[in-house]
């Protein structure tokens, strides 16, 4: 859904961890065809490039799913099932996974930390954030968590930066202020509301990011458990309080369901094997690229079927977002 974390629902830390020095490509248009694909592409980075676009397709569009299916179900709720399904889908393959792979029994203990902060905290907090603001803004916000986590790790791990990569990241993050608060700069009604899902969104997303920080801590443990562990872990969390606010079955879940299939299937499981498959082929550095895709995929299907319209701090926020991702990521052929 939205971001690796999502952002949106997906535990790939393998790859972030991954993601320690300069991409090789540049991060979006402008720039000559040959600084971003190989002129000679194999038949297996093809299938690669094919895979990671799928994935930034269903992660592109999952905020207006969700966005939609908030219309007829409450979040913790949507939440529920969305974990429901998942569980049912991956807890065979995680059973077999556990028992190949047989995890330490102090390993387990940060499963349930780190699954608990990348999954259900993160996607609760993205919930609620697209419940009050637009999926457009959502979308551009949660792709962001790359820069955050490089700045963490440049905070909190001591890892090194260039002058370059510095300012990049100050264009990215003044980018990323206007569209949070681009709400004071519109003549909108609900700007406090709007103000206010901006907010929770960047907090799911900076819930994400301290988990790919203390993620790196913890390489050893198998990607595939932990994302699948958090699906249970989600479940067991949601279902007392699905059960407290006395939920029944009525007309509207069924409005709601195929967004709920949508993000239970396809964003959870589909998009991160998809997204596996095309990290496990080409560098990952490379593979970050295309996270950026997703606000392309988001912002007309939000146009069309949520009518919702982009703003002139919208558009200025984006660029200053592209144009830092560009400085921080292209590198110079020598």
């Amino acid at each position: 859904m939205l971001h690796p974390r999502q952002r949106r629902g997906i535990c790939t830390f393998r790859l972030i961890s991954e993601i320690q020095r300069p991409a090789d490509i540049a991060g979006w248009a402008g720039f000559r065809i040959s600084n971003l694909i190989p002129v000679t592409v194999s038949k297996t980075r093809k299938l690669a490039y094919f895979a990671l676009i799928l994935a930034a397709l269903i992660w592109g569009i999952a905020p207006p799913v969700i966005k939609y299916t908030l219309n007829f179900i409450s979040p913790v709720s949507f939440l529920f099932f969305r974990f429901l399904v998942s569980s049912l889908i991956v807890i065979i393959p995680l059973v077999w996974r556990v028992k190949k792979i047989k995890p330490a029994a102090t390993d387990w203990l940060v499963y349930f930390f780190l699954g608990f902060l990348c999954t259900p905290l993160n996607l609760l907090l993205l919930f609620w954030g697209i419940n009050k603001t637009s999926a457009i803004d959502a979308s551009l916000i949660s792709i962001t968590s790359p820069i955050f986590t490089t700045i963490g790790g440049i905070l909190f791990l001591q890892e090194n930066t260039s002058k370059k990569k510095f300012i990049g990241l100050t264009v990215a993050i003044t980018g990323t202020t206007l569209t949070i608060f681009q709400p004071l700069l519109e003549s909108k009604t609900n700007f406090f509301a709007h103000l206010e899902g901006n907010f929770l969104v960047l907090l799911g997303t900076l819930v994400w990011v301290i988990f790919v920080i203390l993620a790196k801590k913890y390489r050893h443990l198998d990607p595939f458990i932990l994302s699948s562990f958090s699906f249970i872990i989600g479940l067991i969390i949601f279902f007392p309080l699905v059960s407290i606010s006395h939920f029944s079955l009525t007309p509207s879940l069924l409005s709601a369901l195929p967004g709920v299939l949508f993000m239970a299937i396809f964003s959870s499981v589909i998009a991160y094997f998809t997204h596996i498959y095309g990290l496990s082929k080409i560098e990952a550095s490379e593979a970050e690229i295309f996270t950026y895709l997703q606000p392309i995929f988001a912002i007309p299907v939000s146009i069309i079927f949520l009518k919702e319209t982009i703003t002139l701090p919208f558009i200025l926020g984006a660029l200053l977002i592209a144009v830092g991702v560009v400085i921080c990521e292209y590198r110079q052929k020598i």
